[in-house]
Formats: structure tokens, C-alpha cells, sequence
């Protein structure tokens, strides 16, 4: 099945659509506090090892993505879960055993199909064009050597290909896509009342003893932060370019080295008509075909739009609605076949018969882009800042794996590793687990300082990259613990919490009570907003997308509410708002969507998201299978 889906995926714009697999941050190393020759092996996967410093890497880099993704704002207790390290590891093992099955596939990436994705990657362009410094900056925030990091893109492209494979597998359902559109284009009619939080808060009263009584129940939440002083060693990148000092024969041999940085290769523009040749075709088939190519060609050099016949005749369905326009394309991207064909051809030129792996091609050559370049001189101070960040970064990796390891050798001390490297040992002031001035602002050196090895076992922190190409280690001076807070001192918190805690429940009570009136038709929305003085809204013809004007929780439950009998509301539903509030709605008419209304481009585009959805799903099924049929070995201990 992959064999197929690999022939499928080397197409002319399937090898463009990456999915770039994770890429772990390299820490570098991890030995044991007191065996720095011991491997800990925290998994065994068809007889290979996983071990434990790969492990940490993976998971330093799972926290780090989860506190960007949340702004910081996320309980760090998760991150010491055996759910959250397992469903770390499984997803190790899975990609181990992804990777394993491509090599055993033998799918490659060619060096020029890897340079044209690095040229066209946005993040590695500026103004439009390559940037070499963005580059470096990716492999360096990655940790990774520039070979090493190529070599985890090809993969990325790889996994890509195999994707979009099992994406192109999937066979379209009319009928399914139907019922998705009926479904996005239903509009709905309802009504609703709101409860506002704040007005039963003037029904409630809180003395002394509620008070009292709530902090005596709750004393651990009313306790000072404890609080850190830690000492530390930073080892950063622009340090180490600071020491870099080229010379004219280094910067002409790194020009030479990468010339193709500042070259942009001879691009050509074409069209193409893409006939299908079965795998098992005769030779009177395929000279069948192929004589149906030479007759198309010379239709078109006699005159006729080749555009036109493309749509007719091309079974590329990709380029085929587009006149067969293949864009602009350097040398190498193509099947071979065609690539040599179309590199070969004149500006306005026709080919005939042309076979590749695909089927049968009649080219069009509409314009060629000459290769351009930059001489040594014209790029010599952007080869200068190059040079000095790859040789800087060669050695910050060297260096922070020296520092890695003598952190982890010596775990009491940080003396050793900021003699050993150069670095200077400074010192904080006081900071909570809630952060503090300067360096205690960064999330990853906060959580460092209250980790368990830091605060209760005296050792040096694990090496944590606090910002880009910036890595620190740490360790404690001191400790305060938390204090009882003297009641007096949050008296007027706690009322406020006893004051919205009890707003919540009446107002859910109150809530409760109108619904089973409204569901045994005692009432209706029109009394329940006459008798309570409140507005009753009326919506008409609302889409499931909504207005501005609308929130969202509401509309997400209208959507999912039956529709009440005329003239009742027995089938009211209710939705605790973003602001605390409540609304009470019920939902008068249902207008389903009409599949017909939607234009054949949106058509086309949500089709292509149900392809991705369930080519997403046959990906999960590949990587199932491949985990089931494994012999994994999980030492659950050593996480």
C-alpha cells in the first residue's frame, strides 16, 4: 500500500504540502547525578533502545511548547503527570517506528527537492527572499547541527508525502459532503432571556462568621508564596559570536561552500496535458496513447488553446482546472523524465509524447527565468555575519554540552562548570513560584528553581533554554517557606469569594427552577421576562458562525437544543456565559441548509478538508498498525 501511495505522492505539487515532523530541542546528554557511565533505557522498541536522556530532551521541548501555546498560563503539576510523560513517550516510539518504516521504504528527498523547499519556506525568508541568518536561526534554536537538522526536514517531507498520500487515497462523497454543508448552512430562530450574576449578589449576606468559618475550612489557600533566592550560569550564543573573528580565506571558502544561497536557479514556466497510461498496458495501448499525444501537440502548434484542451484531456486534476499551468519549477523537482524534457525545450515550444512514471505528457514551455547571482564582494558582509553565527553556533553546541554534562557530573555545585566554560556565577533576589524581577521573569527558569531536585533535594537545576540560543543552570541559596496568612489580612477576599460562590449557586437554583416550569409549559419566556422585569430577545435566521453580538457559548448550545412545540417553550435550554451571566432560550424553528446554495469553489474547499480529515485518520490507522505490531517494552519506573 505505501509503495502506491509513494508513486502518488512524488507528483509535481504533492512533494510541496509538508507536514514538518517535531523537531526535539538537543540538550545534549544527560548522565545520572552519581553514574555518569550509566545508560538508563526508559524503552525498547523492535530491539532498540530509547533512552532516557532523549526522553528529557522530549519532554523539555512538549513543556516549552505548551507554555507558548498558553502564555505561561498553565499549572506546571501537569508536566510531573505519568499521563502527560507516557503520552510523551508513546509518541517517541511512534515516530521511532515511522522513521524505521521509511528507511525500510527506502523514500528519499533529493538534495535539489530539499534545497527548493528550503529556498520557498517563509520562515526562512525575508522580503520574499532566502535569508541564510533565518536559517541558521532555526537550526540553532533547535539544537541541531546544519546536516542534522536538513535531515530532520527531508523527513518532515517524507511523512509530507506519505500523507498527502493516504490523503489523495480517499474517494470523495458527494453524499457525505452534502450532509456536512446542510449541516454548516442550517440557520436557527430562538429567544432568550438573561440572568444577570450580579443582581443576586445584592440578595446575599456575608457576616464575620461566614468568614471565619471559611478561612478555618481553608487555611492552606491563605498561606504566603514560598519564595527562592537561586544562583546561576548562563551560556549564550551572542557571547560566543563575540569571540568569532574571521579572516578573508575563511569567508571566500564558506562563499564557495554555499554558493547556491545566493544564486536563484534557472526557473521555467509550462503547461502540461497528463495522459494515463494503465501499469499493465500493452504496447497497442500505449502507442494508442502516445499517438493520441502527437495529435494533440500538433493541434496545439497548429493553433488551438492548449489550456482548453488540458481541461478536456488531462487526467492531472490539480493543474487540469487551470489550463495545465504547472507554475514556475527549477530544475529537479519534476519526474525525471520531464525534467529532462522541459529543460531541454525552446521559450514557446510544444514537446511531443513525453513518458514518466505518471503517464504521458505534452509540454508547453511558456518562459524561462534565467539563473541570477551575487558576487563574492556584493555579499561579503552577509557572508561575514553568516560565518561568525555557524562557527559561533558550533561551538555554543560544544559548549553547552560540555555544560550539560558537567552540571549533571557534579550535581552541588555550579563552581565547576563556570570554571570550565568561563562563565560567571550571579545571584537573585527573592521570587515566588509566581516570578520575579530580571531573569526570574522567564517561565522555564522559574519552574527550574521549585522543582523537586532544586528546592528539596539541593541539586543543580537541569540545563533550561530560558530564550532563544540563551541556556541556564541553577541551583539554591535559599528557602523560605510558606506562612499562615492572618485572617484580618484576607478577610475582604474571602468575602468576595463567598459572595460570587454564592451568587453561583442561586443563580443556577433559580435557573434550574425556570426551565422545569418551562418544560412542563407552567410558563413561558414572554411571562418569565414580564413577571422578572427582563428583556426577551427574539433572533432571527442566525447562522451557526453567528455576529459579534452573539456569544459563543450560547449559539454553540442553540445549535445542539431540540426545537420547542408552537407557541411553548418546553424545550428550553439554558448557558452559563462568559461573564457569568446565564441565558434561557428556546429554540422556535430549525431552517436547514441547502447544499445546492454553496458555490462550487467553497464546494471544492470544504471537500478538501474532509479528504485531510479522513487522510489524517488512515495516517493515525498507519502509525496504529505500525505501534500494535511492534515488540515495545516500556519501563514504566524510569520516567
Amino acid at each position: 500500500m505505501l509503495t502506491t501511495i509513494r508513486e502518488k505522492a512524488q507528483g509535481w505539487i504533492a512533494w510541496v504540502i509538508v507536514i514538518l515532523i517535531s523537531v526535539p530541542f538537543a540538550l545534549w546528554g544527560i548522565n545520572e547525578y552519581f553514574d555518569a557511565e550509566k545508560k538508563v533505557v526508559v524503552a525498547e522498541i523492535n530491539g532498540n533502545e530509547l533512552i532516557l536522556q532523549d526522553f528529557h530532551q522530549q519532554l523539555q521541548r512538549q513543556r516549552n511548547a505548551l507554555r507558548q501555546r498558553f502564555d505561561g498560563k498553565i499549572d506546571n503539576k501537569i508536566f510531573e503527570t505519568l499521563a502527560f510523560k507516557q503520552r510523551v513517550l508513546n509518541e517517541m516510539i511512534t515516530q521511532r517506528l515511522v522513521t524505521a518504516d521509511i528507511r525500510k521504504q527506502n523514500y528519499q528527498i533529493s538534495d535539489q527537492q530539499l534545497a527548493s523547499f528550503l529556498r520557498s519556506n517563509p520562515s526562512f525568508q525575508e522580503n520574499g527572499s532566502f535569508s541564510p541568518e533565518l536559517y541558521a536561526q532555526a537550526v540553532r534554536s533547535n539544537g541541531l547541527s546544519p546536516s542534522a537538522f536538513e535531515n530532520q526536514i527531508r523527513m518532515g517531507n517524507i511523512i509530507g508525502q506519505i500523507r498527502e498520500g493516504f490523503t489523495r487515497s480517499v474517494i470523495n462523497n458527494d453524499a457525505e459532503l452534502d450532509d456536512l454543508l446542510r449541516l454548516q448552512q442550517e440557520k436557527r430562530n430562538f429567544r432568550s432571556v438573561s440572568l444577570a450574576g450580579k443582581s443576586f449578589i445584592d440578595k446575599i449576606n456575608i457576616n464575620e462568621a461566614d468568614i471565619k468559618q471559611f478561612y478555618d475550612l481553608n487555611k492552606k489557600q491563605y498561606m504566603t508564596p514560598d519564595e527562592v533566592r537561586v544562583e546561576y550560569i548562563t551560556l549564550s550564543l551572542a557571547d560566543v559570536a563575540e569571540q568569532i573573528q574571521p579572516d578573508e580565506e575563511a569567508l571566500r571558502t564558506y562563499y564557495q561552500e554555499n554558493k547556491d544561497r545566493y544564486t536563484q536557479p534557472e526557473l521555467r514556466k509550462a503547461q502540461h496535458i497528463l495522459l494515463a497510461v494503465a501499469s499493465d498496458a500493452s504496447d497497442e495501448e500505449i502507442k494508442r496513447i502516445e499517438k493520441l499525444a502527437s495529435d494533440l501537440a500538433k493541434q496545439a502548434r497548429e493553433g488551438k488553446d492548449f489550456a482548453e484542451m488540458a481541461k478536456k484531456y488531462s487526467i492531472d486534476s490539480l493543474s487540469s482546472k487551470y489550463g495545465g499551468d504547472l507554475g514556475y519549477f527549477e530544475k529537479g523537482v519534476m519526474d525525471a523524465a520531464f525534467d529532462e524534457k522541459v529543460f531541454s525545450m525552446q521559450k514557446g515550444e510544444i514537446s511531443g509524447p513525453v513518458r514518466s512514471l505518471f503517464g504521458i505528457h505534452i509540454i508547453k514551455l511558456n518562459d524561462i527565468r534565467p539563473e541570477t547571482g551575487k558576487s563574492f564582494d556584493e555579499v561579503r558582509e552577509q557572508i561575514s555575519k553568516e560565518y561568525a553565527l555557524r562557527e559561533a553556533s558550533q561551538r555554543y553546541g560544544q559548549m553547552a554540552e560540555e555544560l550539560q554534562n558537567i552540571v549533571y557530573e557534579q550535581p552541588t555545585t555550579l563552581q565547576p562548570a563556570a570554571d570550565a566554560l568561563g562563565l560567571k556565577i550571579v545571584t537573585t533576589g527573592w521570587f515566588s513560584r509566581a516570578g520575579g524581577q530580571g531573569i526570574a521573569e522567564k517561565r522555564p527558569f522559574v519552574d527550574s528553581a521549585f522543582s523537586e531536585d532544586v528546592l528539596f533535594e539541593g541539586l543543580n537545576s537541569e540545563v533550561v533554554e530560558t530564550s532563544a540560543d540563551t541556556l541556564v543552570a541553577l541551583r539554591l541559596l535559599e528557602h523560605r517557606e510558606p506562612k499562615q496568612m492572618q485572617l484580618a489580612d484576607v478577610s475582604d477576599e474571602i468575602k468576595q469569594t463567598l459572595l460570587k460562590q454564592r451568587s453561583k449557586e442561586l443563580i443556577a437554583k433559580e435557573v434550574d427552577k425556570l426551565i422545569k416550569e418551562l418544560h412542563s409549559g407552567k410558563t413561558t419566556l414572554a411571562q418569565i421576562a414580564e413577571t422578572e422585569g427582563l428583556k426577551l430577545s427574539n433572533y432571527e435566521e442566525v447562522a451557526r458562525s453567528g455576529n459579534a453580538s452573539l456569544s459563543a457559548v450560547l449559539l454553540r448550545e442553540v445549535f445542539r437544543s431540540p426545537v420547542s412545540a408552537a407557541g411553548k417553550d418546553n424545550a428550553a435550554g439554558s448557558a452559563q456565559l462568559e461573564n457569568g451571566d446565564y441565558a434561557i432560550f428556546s429554540v422556535t424553528k430549525v431552517l436547514p441548509g441547502n447544499p445546492q446554495d454553496v458555490p462550487e469553489n467553497i464546494r471544492d474547499k470544504i471537500r478538501l478538508i474532509i479528504q485531510q480529515r479522513q487522510g489524517g485518520d488512515l495516517f493515525s490507522d498507519y502509525e496504529r498498525g505500525l505501534y500494535e505490531s511492534a515488540d515495545i517494552v516500556i519501563h514504566t519506573d524510569k520516567l
